[in-house]
């Protein structure tokens, strides 16, 4: 399932989508498409452990980007991203 994660970076508003399988492009990183910002916190901290939950981010597997982004960023929402159809 493709989510909306939306929050604040050092008080900054931010909204990503987190998709199940990269989209590629040159918007994205990893599973990522969205705020720069985002992205670029996201890809420095690529093969790390996060600061409180531990687990190493893998940019390429949503739960551990939706997890770094709750570890790493004030997140305010994560909802599901709209179905095209």
């Amino acid at each position: 399932m493709d989510r909306i994660v939306e929050g604040y970076i050092d008080g900054v508003y931010y909204a990503v989508t987190v998709f199940d399988t990269a989209p590629g492009g040159d918007d994205t990183i990893g599973v990522v498409s969205g705020a720069v910002a985002a992205r670029r916190l996201l890809e420095f901290h690529n093969g790390q452990p996060l600061p409180h939950s531990g687990i190493v981010l893998d940019v390429t597997d949503p739960e551990t980007v939706v997890q770094a982004l709750q570890d790493l960023t004030d997140v305010i929402h994560v909802r599901p991203a709209a179905q095209m159809e």
